[in-house]
């Protein structure tokens, strides 16, 4: 699955991390991975395809869900909203997202049941554009995109704690880190 040339460093660190991860298990285990916001399943199959983890995608739009598993039957794909999900507490080792969190209504409540549904010392993994910066100003949606500061706050809110936020070498884009609590 290709990425967009301005995806490829922070998803390749993320997947970088997520199987420094994986190196820890038992034989046989498998990570769970939750892509939230997945919209036509490019993220989710690139995560599947780098790292080997069981990964579920969701997005409330049913159209892009469909379109998503016309693309790969080795992803789970379904119609889910990020701020109510029907998975059980403690069911995913990381959550992660790709350009969506400025898209979600409720960016709040998504965070908090990205935590909810993640394990105990389960890292979520936001990938948005940078709010505030010149590389990001003439976006359509650019009033829509949380600085780095905005984004830390956000995950902290949202109960994560160890956050990091890190910018691609351009500046435009973010990987905000968080670990859930024990």
């Amino acid at each position: 699955m290709e990425l967009l040339a301005n995806e490829v460093e922070l998803v390749n660190e993320l997947c970088k991390r997520i199987k420094r991860e994986e190196g820890k298990l038992k034989p046989k285990q498998r990570l769970k991975i939750l892509d939230i916001g997945c919209g036509t399943g490019k993220f989710a199959l690139y995560l599947r395809e780098e790292t080997g983890c069981e990964v579920t995608g969701i997005d409330p739009v049913r159209e892009k869900i469909e379109k998503a598993r016309m693309k790969s039957s080795s992803v789970t794909f379904e119609v889910q909203s990020a701020e109510e999900m029907s998975f059980a507490n403690n069911t995913f080792d990381f959550v992660a997202s790709l350009k969506a969190l400025h898209e979600i209504p409720d960016h709040n409540d998504a965070l908090k049941e990205s935590n909810r549904v993640l394990k105990g010392g389960g890292k979520i993994f936001i990938i948005d554009w940078v709010g505030g910066v010149a590389q990001t100003q003439s976006h359509a949606h650019a009033q829509k995109y949380f600085t780095r500061e905005r984004l830390k706050e956000a995950l902290s809110e949202a109960g994560f704690g160890t956050i990091r936020i890190e910018t691609n070498k351009r500046g435009e884009l973010m990987v905000g880190e968080g670990e859930k609590l024990v």
